[in-house]
C-alpha cells in the first residue's frame, strides 16, 4: 500500500475510535448536566457575562400621593385624607458588577446598583411631571413625633413649641419631594449632629452603597449552590442589623445572608420546593421567595415567585417600629432609612396588609396585578427573565394623645411616602437564544448525537477496510467479503431406453437439452 493509503486508514481508525469513545461517554452522562457544569464555572469568556456585568438593568417607576383635601382635614370638616396617585415617574437604571477576585470555586465582586440613573420623560406620566406641584403630609414633623414618642416620651409636652413653624402639610414640586426634601429645623440640627438635612426619598435610596459579595461558583460546590452567598461586606450578617443578633436567633431574624442570592443569577434546575432567598439591601433583610405557580413568558415556561405573600406575619424582630406594632403584610425598615426614622415597608396601596386604610384614607385601589411584587425565573438555567419589584415606604404613627391637638388626629395612621416598582429590562437576544437552546435543544441532542457517533464509527471502519483492499467500492467490498455465490444452472432430462435404436435417439435428445 502507498503512504497515502496508510494515512487514510490511520485517519479512519482514529475517527472511528474517537466516535466510539464519545458514544461510550455519552452513555454515562446527561448533556444537560454537562452544559450546566460549564455554566456554573462562571468563566470570563461566557457569552452571558457581559449581560451580568451590566446589571441590574431596567426602569425604576416611582409613584407619589397628592393630598387633595388638606385644608378640609386640618379644619376637621373631613375625617379622612383624600389621596391622588401621580405616576409613573420613570428612570432608566443600569447597574455594574465589578469583579474583584475570582478562582475556581468563589468570586468576589462589588455591586453598584445605580451606576446609571436617567430620567425618562417620554415614559413618565408627563414629560414635565417633575415640575408638578403636590401637597403631602409633613413627614419630618410627624416622623419626629413618632420617634420621640418612643425615645423620649416627655418631649411630647414641649414638642409643638419646637415645631411651631412646621405646618402639617407641605406643598412643593415633585422633584423637590424626590430629590431635595428638607426643612429649616432639620438643616439646623444637621450642623450640630449626624442627622442628614436632605431626606428626599430618591436622593437617599439611589446612593451608592457598600455591596461586596462573595459567592460560590464551580461544580465542586454542587449545582444547587451556584451563586449562593458566603458573605456580604465580609460578614454573614447584614451590617445594619448586627445589634439585633444579640436578641434574636437566625430563625427569628432574616439577617443572615449565607446561602441567599443577590437576585442576579440562581442555581440551575430549580424545583418548586427549592429554597430561595434574596438579599434586599434597601430593606436590610433577606426575603424568602414564595413559589406561586408557573407562567408562560416570552416563549419560556417560568416559575413565578412572590416576594411578600399577602398577610404574611412579619418576622419577630421586624414586627415593631419604634413601639408601633406593625400589621401583617408589613415589616420594619427603620434601621435602613435616613436618620433612622420610623419606617415600614408594605406592598403598594397597602395591598395584602392587615392595615384598614379606609379608616384614614380615600383613593387607594390595592390589587394583585398592579401592586404584588414578583419574579419570573426560568428554572432550567436559573436566570430571571422578568421582575416587578414593588414596595411602598410608610411612616407608622403611634398614639399621639399627649401631643398637640393638631397632631392627635394622625394617631395610628400609616403615612405613605411613595412607592416604587423596579421593572427588569428585557434580556439581550443572544442570551434568550442560548436559553432557548439549553431548554429545547440540549435535552433532545443526546440520542441524536449517540446515533451519529455509531454511524460515524461504522463508516470509519468500512472506509478503512475499503482503502486497505485497494479503494474498493461498497458493492465490490461486499462481493469480496461474501464471495461470488452465482453459478450456471444446467437442466438435464433423462429418458429410460426401451431398445437400442431408441436409446441412441435418447442420447441425442439429452445432448440437445444440455
Amino acid at each position: 500500500m502507498s503512504p497515502v493509503q496508510w494515512v487514510k486508514i490511520v485517519s479512519c481508525m482514529l475517527l472511528g475510535a474517537f466516535s466510539v469513545y464519545l458514544f461510550v461517554m455519552s452513555c454515562g452522562v446527561d448533556y444537560r448536566i454537562l452544559v450546566a457544569r460549564e455554566h456554573v464555572k462562571f468563566r470570563q469568556e461566557m457569552p452571558t457575562m457581559d449581560s451580568w456585568i451590566n446589571s441590574p438593568f431596567g426602569k425604576l417607576k416611582n409613584y407619589v400621593f397628592n393630598i387633595t383635601n388638606a385644608a378640609e382635614f386640618k379644619s376637621g370638616r373631613d375625617k379622612r385624607l383624600k389621596v391622588q396617585e401621580i405616576g409613573p415617574i420613570t428612570y432608566r437604571i443600569v447597574g455594574y458588577n465589578d469583579i474583584l477576585e475570582r478562582n475556581a470555586t468563589n468570586v468576589r465582586y462589588a455591586k453598584h446598583r445605580y451606576h446609571v440613573v436617567e430620567f425618562l420623560p417620554e415614559e413618565s406620566i408627563a414629560p414635565d411631571v417633575l415640575n408638578w406641584t403636590i401637597t403631602s403630609t409633613n413627614n419630618v414633623l410627624l416622623g419626629s413625633a413618632a420617634k420621640l414618642k418612643y425615645d423620649a416620651p416627655l418631649t411630647a409636652f414641649g414638642f409643638d413649641s419646637i415645631f411651631v413653624l412646621e405646618d402639617e402639610f407641605v406643598t412643593n414640586s415633585i422633584y423637590w419631594f424626590l430629590w431635595e426634601y428638607t426643612r429649616p429645623l432639620l438643616k439646623g440640627l444637621s450642623r450640630i449632629s449626624s442627622l442628614s438635612a436632605n431626606v428626599a426619598v430618591l436622593h437617599n435610596a439611589l446612593k451608592d452603597k457598600d455591596e461586596v459579595y462573595s459567592v460560590k461558583i464551580g461544580p465542586e460546590h454542587g449545582l444547587e449552590n451556584f451563586f449562593r452567598i458566603d458573605t456580604l461586606n465580609g460578614a454573614e450578617i447584614i451590617q445594619e442589623q448586627m445589634s439585633q443578633t444579640r436578641r434574636y436567633s437566625d430563625s427569628e431574624c432574616p439577617f443572615n445572608v449565607s446561602g441567599a442570592l443577590d437576585n442576579s443569577l440562581y442555581p440551575p434546575f430549580v424545583q418548586p420546593d427549592t429554597p430561595l432567598q434574596v438579599v434586599a439591601v434597601e430593606s436590610c433583610r433577606v426575603l424568602p421567595l414564595t413559589y406561586n405557580g408557573t407562567k408562560r413568558f416570552g416563549g419560556l415556561d417560568t416559575y413565578r415567585y412572590t416576594l411578600l405573600p399577602e398577610h404574611q406575619k412579619p418576622p419577630k424582630c421586624l414586627d415593631t417600629s419604634y413601639g408601633y406594632k406593625l400589621y401583617d403584610g408589613m415589616f420594619d425598615v427603620s434601621k435602613c432609612v435616613i436618620n433612622g426614622a420610623p419606617s415600614a415597608f408594605s406592598m403598594p396601596h397597602f395591598f395584602g396588609s392587615g392595615y384598614n386604610w379606609s379608616q384614614h384614607y380615600e383613593g387607594y385601589t390595592p390589587n394583585v396585578e398592579d401592586h404584588q411584587a414578583y419574579i419570573l425565573l426560568e428554572p432550567v438555567t436559573g436566570i430571571p427573565v422578568s421582575e416587578k419589584y414593588r414596595f411602598q415606604s410608610n411612616i407608622p404613627i403611634p398614639d399621639l394623645t399627649h401631643f398637640s391637638t393638631r397632631l392627635k388626629r394622625y394617631s395610628h395612621m400609616m403615612l405613605p411616602s411613595f412607592w416604587y416598582e423596579f421593572d427588569m429590562g428585557e434580556l439581550p437576544g443572544f442570551v434568550l437564544t442560548l436559553m432557548w437552546i439549553n431548554i429545547n435543544v440540549v435535552p433532545h441532542m443526546q440520542p441524536v448525537c449517540m446515533t451519529l457517533f455509531i454511524l460515524v464509527a461504522v463508516w470509519s471502519a468500512l472506509k478503512a477496510i475499503r482503502v486497505a483492499c485497494g479503494d474498493l467500492g461498497y458493492a465490490e467490498l461486499y462481493h469480496k467479503i461474501c464471495g461470488d455465490r452465482s453459478s450456471n444452472m444446467l437442466l438435464e432430462t433423462k429418458f429410460q431406453p426401451t431398445n437400442p435404436a431408441k436409446s441412441q435417439a435418447g442420447q441425442l435428445s439429452d445432448l440437445a437439452v444440455k
